[in-house]
């Protein structure tokens, strides 16, 4: 190729780069300029639809435009989210990325996604602490005397869970594994069944949603001993924190927004701001704090870290697991 006709050349891709970016920037302007569908992986009234609603409620208000929230049930999310990951990325299909997004490829088969590749970070939106709850004919006051109790009847004590690879069983293996103890594990079909089970007194040790245990924790039902977060939650502040007896112990579900892979960085640099504004209204924090959420906000690259850090907890889970079970 001559020099004239590579100085063309670099011309025309320059040119091509600019309508690119040009697109691009009108395409981030206008937008949304139609309705957006918010793909929720849980049922209605479960706290991840809840905090959707919210956020889409208050979005759609800001912006003149509808925000549809779309519940596809079924394998843990797995179903949403794979519709989502085949979207086209213009910004107008999202998921509500929660723990059980980066889990559920640990315990499923057949899941059709790759959270870090597949999906582009938009914001983590709130964190919503777990408690550690015992039955209140239990004689311990704190996470000490549990892990004291645990370790003079090693297996002796249950923990409830609603399936593997939830909150409630993660959070009670990661606890085994740091503080050395062996709990007994009890799988029910529902955060009711799992909860009735230790008002009873038949399981020791359940981690349910913060929010979800207060009535019981309030009427005396059960104890509380701590939060899963590594401070204290602004909800419910004289609950101890997991790492006060635990040093580095830090679990929780969190909600954030993921849309697509190769989503414009400005249509996902529009959504992140736009979401960071109305997370920050006073009104917004009081009923996402209702719900039992602490709210977050700030870069994408923080959803990023805590779906890096769950997914190392979670490996590290089942490797104990599978070594307990005499699995490779």
């Amino acid at each position: 190729m001559s020099a004239a006709g590579a100085f063309a050349a670099a011309l025309s891709a320059l040119a091509l780069t600019c309508a690119v970016s040009d697109a691009f920037a009108q395409a981030s302007t206008a937008y949304p300029d139609k309705p957006i569908r918010y793909v929720v992986g849980f049922t209605s009234g479960t706290a991840t639809d809840l905090v959707a609603r919210l956020v889409a409620q208050r979005l759609g208000e800001r912006w003149g435009q509808q925000v549809i929230v779309d519940n596809r049930v079924g394998a843990a999310g797995t179903i949403g989210a794979g519709l989502v990951a085949r979207s086209t990325p213009d910004g107008y299909t999202w998921y509500m990325a929660s723990s059980t997004m980066v889990v559920s490829p640990f315990f499923m088969e057949g899941v059709t996604y790759d959270v870090f590749r597949d999906f582009s970070p938009v914001v983590l939106m709130v964190a919503l602490p777990m408690v550690l709850i015992v039955p209140s004919q239990l004689p311990v006051e704190s996470v000490r005397d549990l892990v004291a109790m645990a370790k003079a009847k090693p297996g002796a004590l249950n923990f409830s869970h609603t399936g593997r690879g939830t909150s409630s069983h993660i959070s009670a293996e990661v606890l085994s594994a740091m503080t050395g103890i062996q709990l007994t594990e009890v799988g029910f079909k529902s955060t009711v069944d799992a909860m009735s089970a230790v008002v009873r007194g038949d399981v020791a040790v359940y981690y349910p949603n913060l929010a979800g245990a207060m009535p019981l924790i309030k009427q005396g039902r059960v104890k509380a001993l701590a939060v899963t977060t590594a401070k204290r939650s602004t909800a419910s502040p004289e609950i101890p924190s997991m790492a006060e007896s635990v040093p580095g112990f830090d679990a929780m579900s969190f909600y954030g927004i993921v849309v697509p892979a190769k989503t414009p960085r400005e249509v996902i640099a529009k959504l992140n701001a736009d979401v960071n504004a109305i997370l920050a209204e006073p009104d917004m924090r009081r009923r996402l704090l209702e719900v039992g959420g602490e709210v977050v906000g700030g870069a994408p690259e923080i959803l990023t870290a805590r779906m890096k850090t769950e997914r190392e907890q979670v490996a590290q889970v089942v490797k104990r697991i599978h070594a307990r079970e005499g699995k490779r």
